[in-house]
């Protein structure tokens, strides 16, 4: 039994073991290829980054040539053009014989005296005559019209299209004794003067470098002979010729002709791999800036990277055996070095949180003090403040303060508890700083649990581009965090000291958000009408309301509620809130004078109700809840009056009031729901209601139309389906029968 039991312990710590050997295994195989893939991936590239920095140095060489030859070429020209004894071939109209020889001997001195001059032209034209020197001498004196070089004729009418000095590469003719059609490519640069104002040239010289100039600069630096090293203009046009390529050929069309083309207008040099004439080859380029040509070296790849491959090998064969000597040492030394290191790592990490969070809590301490203005009153201390906290304030510009108040806040709090709300309200900073940052310099402060300050400092002449973002905060914190945000903008300051007065004023403005609504956005100079004489109490419409909210008619009480919150013009924070404190004295005053007279308690509670009042936010939110004690005190006088029918009175009504858009609903249907016959349920109403079912529904609907008629642009098919009938013409049909006047009447006469 003993020997089973040790049998079976050896062979589980065998399979532990082998677990635990194997994850090694796969872990050093997977380091391994992932290693190796990197190392292959990174030599591959530096080696690549050393050929293309050996051949740019190449191309740049190849450039400086053309950098040569246009110095040549241009001190070439300056020199025959001011040569005084080209003076009269240029400007004459018909210069002599005698100086034309003398300029013509000259002209081909400078020619014989230059072997990298292919050819000269002077073209002047007061004679409208070419003069030129060539390696033969045939026909050195043509006129205009005549002369052999169309091209060339063609650079004198369209001279302004080509820049000074330039290199122009052309194929041109070539006269021979013997009449031969012959070309010869070269680059031409021309030179004009333009005399005054004039947009007109007096004359030209052309000199004609030919094209070997460039390919035995080209031919110089490529001793290995290995690739094809050629020049093309900004428009993909080859400017030397290549064995496989003829000159001024077309390569735009090439793919990777387009890829140079492209990469160069950001890059003046760089690299890329790419098929080139179906062969995978580097394709080097280098931009030369004065004349906008393209040097591209093209290295077939397995050429350049064959010495390579063998040397990557190695290196890849020397790092796996490093990386296994590792392993293995690392596997024995892991256990023993993670532990301190882990805790030490843990300790420096939760120092760092710790010092984060405090620099946070200091700064947002120092930021409530300044807009508070506890404890600073010198414009040094704050600026020293401010440098402790890196905040960056420009003491210059203007400062202002917008304030950010959540709508619905008591309603916020119970939907999210402390540590969500926290999160909210720093989602709604970050909201904030990100959009403000593009305005100017701004810091957010959490001023207290329902709002936060953002001080904006910059230079603000104009109030469209902030008050844009302000929007866009509002609209950013409503669809990424669902919160609804109203908004107070305080006057422009122009001193930090002036920070607290800004904010005081932001705050007292949010008093408008009582009569603006929510998502508004208060601004100091907006106008705000005084009232010109004191308020009176409107008594008799006080009187009203509550005559017939003693007689149970909820809905004209509330139609003479909203008459009193109207009376109050222009609209007053301070007035509405005594008027209200009033209007809920009086109806708590009713309710139980008419609990006395009963002799049956109200069971409603008047201080909640009060309570609730005064953490309402906005004027439609006190009118809704006035209306809703309004509805409860009505309900609750209907229920002295009635007897023991009065609770299937008050489910009628709730049915009626809560489905009267279904088309269905009927006294039948309203007696089905409470499972009563439709004759019991149709006399027992019309004996205390004083008439039917339908009529009462049809009245209720009525009422429900008039107030879609005043309040909504809706057609009136629309308004009749959302009442409960079928069709319009019926609408039309009973509204009239209940008010004398047909839909349409009633909306255009603004009822």
């Amino acid at each position: 039994m003993d020997f089973t039991m040790k049998l079976t312990e050896a062979r589980t710590s065998n399979k532990l073991y082998a677990n635990i050997f194997l994850s090694l295994i796969v872990c050093i195989i997977l380091t391994i290829v992932t290693l190796s893939s990197t190392l292959y991936a990174s030599f591959e590239k530096i080696a690549l980054s050393n050929i293309y920095a050996s051949e740019k140095s190449s191309l740049s060489q190849t450039s400086y040539s053309a950098k040569s030859m246009i110095e040549n070429s241009t001190s070439y020209a300056l020199q025959i053009y001011a040569d005084p004894l080209f003076d009269k071939l240029l400007h004459y109209t018909s210069p002599g014989s005698v100086e034309t020889n003398a300029a013509l001997i000259r002209l081909n001195a400078y020619l014989n005296m230059n072997y990298f001059i292919h050819s000269i032209y002077l073209y002047s034209k007061s004679s409208k005559t070419f003069y030129s020197a060539t390696l033969s001498s045939v026909n050195t004196i043509q006129s205009f019209d005549d002369f052999y070089d169309a091209d060339a004729r063609k650079l004198i009418e369209h001279f302004s299209s080509y820049k000074r000095l330039a290199p122009i590469p052309r194929a041109i003719p070539v006269q021979t004794p013997f009449q031969e059609v012959r070309t010869a490519n070269v680059y031409t640069f021309v030179f004009y003067d333009l005399q005054g104002q004039s947009k007109d040239i007096d004359n030209m010289i052309m000199l004609n470098v030919p094209e070997r100039w460039m390919k035995e600069a080209i031919s110089s630096l490529d001793m290995n002979k290995n690739g094809s090293t050629f020049i093309i203009d900004s428009k993909g046009t080859l400017v030397t010729s290549t064995d496989s390529m003829p000159f001024l050929a077309d390569l735009k069309d090439k793919p990777y002709v387009q890829k140079v083309l492209a990469a160069s207008a950001n890059q003046a040099s760089d690299y890329f791999v790419e098929d080139v004439e179906g062969v995978k080859s580097l394709v080097v380029y280098s931009k030369h800036e004065v004349t906008n040509w393209l040097f591209i070296r093209v290295l077939p790849y397995d050429t350049i990277m064959g010495k390579v491959e063998s040397i990557k090998k190695n290196v890849l064969l020397i790092c796996f055996v490093i990386l296994l000597l590792g392993l293995s040492i690392s596997f024995f030394l892991s256990k023993t070095l993670y532990k301190p290191i882990e805790k030490v790592t843990s300790k420096l990490h939760a120092l760092m949180k710790e010092k984060r969070n405090n620099h946070d809590k200091l700064k947002q301490n120092f930021l409530r003090q300044l807009v508070h203005n506890s404890g600073f009153k010198k414009p040094l201390d704050i600026e020293t403040k401010l440098k402790e906290f890196d905040i960056a304030m420009d003491p210059a510009s203007d400062y202002v303060i917008v304030l950010f108040v959540i709508d619905r806040f008591d309603s916020f709090s119970k939907q999210y508890h402390f540590e969500d709300r926290v999160l909210l309200k720093y989602g709604m900073m970050n909201i904030a700083s990100e959009l403000f940052a593009k305005v100017g310099s701004c810091e957010c402060i959490d001023t207290d649990e329902k709002t936060i300050a953002v001080l904006l400092n910059g230079s603000f002449l104009s109030d469209h581009a902030w008050m844009d973002t302000v929007k866009n905060v509002q609209d950013s914190a409503e669809q990424y965090l669902g919160i609804s945000m109203s908004v107070s903008i305080s006057r422009t300051g122009d001193s930090l000291v002036e920070v607290s007065d800004l904010y005081t004023e932001a705050l007292q403005q949010l008093k408008y958000k009582f009569t603006d609504g929510y998502r508004c956005i208060l601004h100091s100079r907006q106008h705000r009408p005084q009232a010109l004489t004191p308020f009176i109490h409107p008594a008799v419409l006080e009187n009203n309301m509550l005559e017939t909210l003693k007689l149970g008619k909820a809905e004209e009480s509330k139609k003479w509620f909203g008459e009193i919150v109207h009376a109050v013009e222009p609209p007053s924070y301070i007035v509405y809130n005594m008027l209200f404190n009033q209007l809920a004295f009086s109806l708590s005053t009713t309710a139980l004078q008419m609990d006395k007279n009963s002799g049956l308690p109200l069971d409603y509670d008047f201080s909640s109700f009060i309570h609730h009042m005064h953490k309402l936010e906005t004027l439609q939110d006190v009118h809704d809840h006035f209306s809703e004690l309004i509805d409860q005190l009505c309900l609750g006088f209907k229920d002295k009056k009635s007897s023991k029918h009065d609770n299937l009175i008050a489910s009628i009504d709730k049915i009626i009031h809560q489905n009267y858009a279904d088309r269905e609903l009927s006294l039948f249907k309203i007696a089905e729901l409470l499972d009563l016959s439709p004759a019991y349920l149709g006399r027992i109403f019309k004996k205390l209601a004083n008439q039917s079912v339908p009529d009462y529904l049809n009245e209720y609907r009525i009422e429900r139309a008039k107030e879609f008629l005043a309040s909504t642009h809706a057609p009136i098919e629309e308004i009749s389906q959302k009442t409960g009938y079928n069709n319009s013409t019926y609408f039309y049909k009973v509204f009239k029968k209940y008010t004398g006047i047909t839909p349409a009447e009633y909306r255009n006469n603004g009822y």
